[in-house]
């Protein structure tokens, strides 16, 4: 009974009611890791399938809106094969993602593709191709060889309706499978995750790791693709292609009409690494200290060590308690008071794991805000219609992304030579405010970042603004192997020591912006490039007959609900056969473009100059009155006398214009009226002796205006 009664063995009872607590803190903070870990593992899934669904979507997207603009076309309308193929394929030199565009007519047959055709083809019975007629929307195909390419692929399909809702036409692209792969591989997925993409029929678009081994193979018998059928989305836990058992999140790409399935799984294993990895730490510990401790009582038995091992256990119910800034403040270098340093060194380990999951959530937190700022960015970006209205949506949000920084993105213009700032954000940015060269800028130079630690001493680029910032990083917005502008991102405030100013997460994070900033510019100029060529006159720059005939029928509607006026002159070069026939066609384009140059030069913002066809003009001049309109048609006949072409270094005689004028309402209230007599106003002026101005008889059924 005295062995049970005595100091020592209440020491070591002391001691042992001192590690208890520490021990169940340990156990409660290793199942609280745990399932922090399950929770972080299934919000990474989550978040990296969201991620990539929304890329897959976004491509779709693009599809779907270059097939609206290419169905758009004239030449597509037409059934012009040479054209259309021709147009085809300059579209898809400018574009990447894709292996083929074309068109095929109602029946299957194709008579439009980029690619050269070895021989007839037929999409006639096409699963996509039939879906496309029945619904006449937008269509994504499922998994198959291109009969075209030979390539694995997805094929999107866009009707082209005449007016009348008849088909015209079916445009399709060839959407290339190895972009599903990069996406994968540059997902920078957690270690031992998978991430596949599966269409309807749980073909395997898109697998990684080794996608060689399992993109094209059916497996809907797989526990996982079985899911993924039966549910759309949400997560799981089951096997997947390769039998093994993971966290899998999963959701439709919306833009396929959940023909796409993206899932990514996460290891269980990996998940819980780190905290079982801590566990085990915490617990060895744990139990050296106990040990430690036991020993110490053992060998002490006076009030010295008892008031110690007091002072320990208090330590101890404090650190329980909550409060991570306990410690046991006992000095010496026997057993107590190693036992005391083993504890004190416990309680830094769980106050530095706590400290480190609290920055770790706090990162995590940031990165998923600064996703959602991407896809945001990335969607506005992508309804936006013009520059102007990209830049509004970068001014609201580039400065989100890097809210202790300045910067600005700068633009090249169209001259090649100067660079803009079109959106800056913080203190200033900018050094000449006029702009300045691309090669004052390193990064543009070389085509890759360039970044400064210390602008004390690193090699400066030459736009910087004054006073110089601390550190800075210049990306090149490069878009198909082009440079479209420059990201600037700068550290005003100069602070001490390694990695000061731009941390490396927001050095990755300036890459992402710059990336997306260069995809919307890029596909903001190929919608001007198209627009441009559906309306224009690729000889002389003027706009093509269909869009006068158009802005004409709406600038009548106009005037009519305003009673207002609107003048029409239509005019034709003098002895252009002749011209043609003696210096040639090259000479005739000559003398056509310089008078497209000269009818853009002499008309006022609201006119409408066209080329009608062959060497005639008209200029549609909105609000202009007859006598308005007389004026202006004598002021070109003057001015083209001033011309001087040359055609192979050899001047051309100066040539003359007939001219024809006529307004409404006084010569008629539809476009077709007007032209007429017009037409024949220029034609009396031809037989009257040429290079005069001659008005259309008056029609005295017009309603003229007050």
């Amino acid at each position: 009974m005295h062995r049970f009664s005595g100091l020592r063995f209440r020491l070591l009872m002391l001691v042992l009611f001192a590690v208890v607590p520490a021990f169940g803190l340990t156990l409660y903070t290793g199942w609280s890791q745990r399932r922090l870990a399950a929770e972080d593992a299934r919000a990474d899934a989550l978040r990296f399938t969201r991620f990539a669904t929304t890329n897959l979507d976004r491509s779709v997207e693009g599809a779907r809106q270059l097939l609206a603009t290419l169905a758009g076309l004239p030449e597509v309308h037409a059934l012009d094969s040479a054209a259309c193929s021709a147009l085809m394929a300059n579209v898809l030199k400018q574009i990447h993602g894709y292996v083929n565009l074309g068109a095929a007519k109602p029946d299957g047959d194709v008579f439009c593709s980029a690619l050269p055709l070895e021989q007839p083809v037929s999409f006639a019975d096409r699963p996509w191709f039939q879906r496309a007629v029945q619904t006449r929307t937008f269509v994504l195909s499922e998994y198959q060889t291109g009969r075209i390419t030979g390539q694995a692929i997805l094929v999107g399909g866009y009707p082209v309706l005449e007016p009348s809702g008849e088909i015209r036409a079916i445009v399709s692209a060839g959407l290339d499978l190895g972009w599903l792969n990069r996406l994968a591989a540059e997902a920078q997925l957690p270690e031992g995750a998978a991430l596949v993409v599966i269409d309807r029929q749980g073909t395997i678009l898109a697998r990684h790791p080794d996608p060689e081994k399992w993109v094209g193979k059916g497996l809907p018998e797989v526990p996982l693709v079985e899911a993924i059928l039966a549910r759309g989305e949400g997560t799981v836990e089951a096997s997947g292609v390769d039998g093994l058992t993971r966290l899998f999140a999963f959701m439709p790409v919306q833009g396929t009409g959940k023909g796409i399935y993206v899932s990514i799984g996460v290891s269980k294993q990996a998940a819980f690494a780190g905290a079982n990895a801590l566990f085990a730490r915490s617990l060895v510990v744990l139990v050296l200290g106990g040990v430690l401790t036991l020993g110490a009582a053992w060998v002490l038995s006076d009030l010295v060590v008892l008031r110690r091992v007091n002072a320990l256990a208090r330590a101890a119910e404090r650190l329980t308690g909550g409060d991570l800034g306990a410690r046991a403040d006992v000095r010496g270098e026997d057993e107590i008071g190693m036992m005391a340093r083993a504890f004190n060194a416990m309680a830094e380990g769980l106050a530095g794991m706590i400290m480190a999951e609290e920055h770790a959530r706090k990162a995590l937190a940031q990165h998923a805000r600064d996703v959602d700022l991407l896809n945001q960015m990335g969607e506005l970006l992508q309804a936006c219609p013009t520059p102007e209205e990209a830049y509004t949506v970068l001014r609201g949000s580039i400065d989100q992304f890097f809210p202790d920084q300045s910067g600005a993105i700068f633009v090249i213009g169209p001259s090649r030579n100067l660079m803009e700032a079109k959106v800056e954000w913080g203190a200033s940015a900018v050094g000449e405010k006029g702009g300045f060269a691309p090669e004052a800028c390193w990064s543009i130079r070389r085509g890759q970042a360039h970044v400064v630690e210390d602008t004390g001493s690193g090699l400066l680029c030459q736009h910087l603004a004054m006073p110089l910032p601390s550190t800075y990083l210049c990306i090149p917005l490069l878009a198909q192997g082009d440079a479209l502008g420059l990201l600037h991102v700068n550290s005003p405030q100069r602070r001490a020591g390694p990695g000061a100013g731009l941390p490396e997460g927001k050095r990755r994070l300036a890459v992402t912006v710059a990336d997306q900033v260069a995809l919307a510019l890029a596909n903001l100029r190929l919608r001007e490039t198209l627009l441009s060529q559906s309306i224009r006159d690729p000889l002389t720059g003027l706009f093509n007959r269909r869009y006068m005939l158009e802005t004409l029928e709406r600038e009548l509607h106009w005037a009519q609900r305003r009673r207002r006026h609107v003048g029409v002159i239509a005019l034709d070069i003098d002895r252009f056969k002749p011209l043609n026939d003696t210096h040639g066609h090259d000479a005739g384009d000559a003398v056509l473009r310089e008078l497209g140059g000269l009818l853009n030069a002499n008309s006022r913002g609201g006119d409408i100059a066209c080329r009608y066809g062959g060497e005639e003009f008209v200029l549609i001049l909105p609000e202009a009155a007859l006598e308005d309109t007389r004026r202006r048609a004598e002021h070109l006949r003057e001015a083209v006398k001033g011309l001087r072409v040359s055609h192979r270094g050899q001047g051309l005689k100066p040539f003359t214009l007939s001219l024809g004028v006529a307004a409404f309402p006084e010569h008629g209230e539809t476009g077709e009226a007007l032209l007429k007599a017009a037409d024949d106003a220029l034609y009396r002026a031809k037989r009257e002796g040429r290079d005069r101005v001659m008005v259309a008889e008056y029609a005295p059924a017009s309603l003229v205006p007050s």
